[in-house]
C-alpha cells in the first residue's frame, strides 16, 4: 500500500513489533498516516518505492542486520533530504557526528510529549 501523496505520512522503524505499533498509533494521533517496516532494509525498499509520499522517518538505532537506524538516518538524509528524521534508542546516546543535521533523537522510553512535538515539527 502506498502513502497518500496528498496526506503526509510518516514511516515508522523498529523491529520490536509493539513499540513499532505504538509509535505508529502516536503518529497517527498527531494527523499524519504511518506505515511501518521491521527492518533497514525493509525501509529503504519503502522509500525506494514512495519517498516523496512521506515527510518524515522515525527509526531505532538498534536493527537486525547490518546497517543500524544511524547508518539508516544518513542514507536517507543524502538520498532523500526532504525527510525529517527522528531517532529512538534506550541503548544509548548518538556520538557527535553519527547523526546527520536536523536529526531529532528521544531516548526511549519517550516522552509522549516531546515525540509528538518533533512529529508535529514537520
Amino acid at each position: 500500500m502506498s502513502p497518500d501523496p496528498v496526506k503526509r505520512a510518516f514511516l515508522v522503524v523498529d523491529d520490536e513489533p509493539f513499540v513499532r505499533m505504538d509509535l505508529a498509533e502516536l503518529v497517527r494521533e498527531c494527523g499524519l498516516e504511518a506505515y511501518e517496516a521491521g527492518s533497514t532494509s525493509e525501509a529503504l525498499a519503502v522509500l525506494e518505492r514512495a519517498a516523496e509520499s512521506f515527510s518524515g522517518l522515525i527509526t531505532d538505532v538498534n536493527m537486525p542486520g547490518s546497517r543500524s537506524g544511524f547508518v539508516l538516518a544518513n542514507h536517507v538524509r543524502v538520498v532523500w533530504p526532504h525527510i525529517r528524521i527522528i531517532v529512538v534508542s534506550a541503548g544509548r546516546k548518538p556520538l557527535t557526528g553519527e547523526l546527520p543535521a536536523d536529526t531529532a533523537f528521544i531516548a526511549k522510553p519517550w516522552n509522549q510529549d516531546a515525540l509528538s512535538a518533533a512529529i508535529g515539527g514537520i
